[in-house]
Parts: structure tokens; C-alpha cells; sequence
């Protein structure tokens, strides 16, 4: 089981590495797609500023801010480990690329409107406070659907073609214990700083 984990560990360490610089490479290229986009539509970029301050929660508003994201982000994590186990390569990274090029199209939006000043100060201030852990947390997730996805599809080769091709080190127990582990308790504290912390930083920005 050691050696199992251990193993696990490292490969959740490859991926955190690959997977923070996935999100770099999106978020700079849609953001400046968007921004070029954005800054030859300034009526459309009004608009969509005063619905991003609308969106804001107020300080009766946090804990259903707090309880959605939490829910909504448990959900994509637990959904990239069902895709896991669709026997199809890098399916598992799809909700994580969208959700990088998500982060890249608001920065756009805020360097549209505020400048790439502004656009910084929303970077430091409203995404990577609980950013830094809802995507490393959800890379995390990438790694434990890869390990579960290459066990099915290497399981597949041999059933049908080679009774003696090489075995996954998989272990189902290592993989729930991390996620149960990791995954769910990071996202929940992502889900926190994002429904009482960021609202009162992103308004520094946005008023």
C-alpha cells in the first residue's frame, strides 16, 4: 500500500507540473484573444462588467455563494473521475482546459476595461487567492482519473489482444483515499476564500 501511494504521490507531482503549465499557456493566450476582441466592443465590455459587480454576493449572500461553488466544483472533480473511466486518452483533462480558458476570457475582460493594470490586480486579488487550490485541486483530480483511465484501457488491450501485457499499478484504495484526501477537502477550502474572500477583494477592483 506504501509503495502504491508512493507512487501515486509522484505522479500526482508530474501532473501538477503539466497542469500549472496548461493554465499559464490558456490564460494568457484567451485572455489576450479576448482582450483584442473585448477592446473593439467597449458597450459589450460595460455590460459585462456591471453584470460581473452584480454577480458579487453580499455579506447575507456568502454562505449560498460558499455552499454553490463548493457544490459545483465537488461535482466537476467528481465527474472527471467517472470520465476516468471512459477508456478514450485525456478526456479526464476537458473541465480543466475549459475552466483555464474560463480564467483567461475574464482577465480579457477586466484588461478590456481596467487596463492590464487592472487586469493584474484581478488576477492577484480575485482568482489566485482560492485559485492556486481549486486548480491544483482539480489537477489532482486529472491524475487520479489518468492512473484509473490508462488501468481500463491497458485492462481492455489485455483482455482482447495480450494476456501478458504489462499491468497498471493501480490501486482503487490509494486512488479513493487521495481523492477523499486531497481533492474534496481543497476544494472545499477554494470554495470558502472564493464565497467570503473574493467577492470583498474583486470590489477593491470593479467600484
Amino acid at each position: 500500500m506504501k509503495e502504491r501511494l508512493k507512487y501515486h504521490l509522484n505522479v500526482i507531482g508530474h501532473y501538477l507540473l503539466i497542469g500549472w503549465l496548461i493554465f499559464i499557456v490558456m490564460t494568457i493566450l484567451v485572455g489576450l484573444l479576448s482582450y483584442i476582441v473585448m477592446k473593439s466592443n467597449p458597450h459589450f465590455v460595460r455590460g459585462l462588467m456591471t453584470g460581473l459587480s452584480a454577480k458579487f454576493p453580499g455579506a447575507t449572500d456568502n454562505w449560498h455563494a460558499f455552499w454553490a461553488i463548493l457544490l459545483n466544483n465537488e461535482r466537476v472533480t467528481f465527474t472527471m473521475m467517472l470520465v476516468g473511466m471512459i477508456p478514450i486518452p485525456f478526456l479526464y483533462w476537458i473541465s480543466y482546459v475549459v475552466t483555464c480558458a474560463s480564467v483567461g476570457l475574464v482577465l480579457g475582460i477586466y484588461a478590456a476595461k481596467l487596463g492590464i493594470s487592472g487586469a493584474f490586480g484581478a488576477f492577484v486579488l480575485g482568482i489566485l487567492p482560492h485559485g492556486i487550490f481549486e486548480m491544483s485541486a482539480m489537477i489532482v483530480a486529472v491524475a487520479l482519473a489518468a492512473q484509473v483511465n490508462k488501468a481500463l484501457r491497458q485492462s481492455i488491450k489485455r483482455f482482447f489482444a495480450n494476456p501478458h501485457y504489462e499491468k497498471s499499478p493501480l490501486d482503487a484504495k490509494a486512488i479513493a483515499v487521495q481523492y477523499v484526501a486531497i481533492v474534496v477537502p481543497v476544494i472545499a477550502f477554494a470554495a470558502i476564500i472564493e464565497g467570503f474572500i473574493t467577492p470583498v477583494l474583486l470590489r477593491l477592483i470593479v467600484h
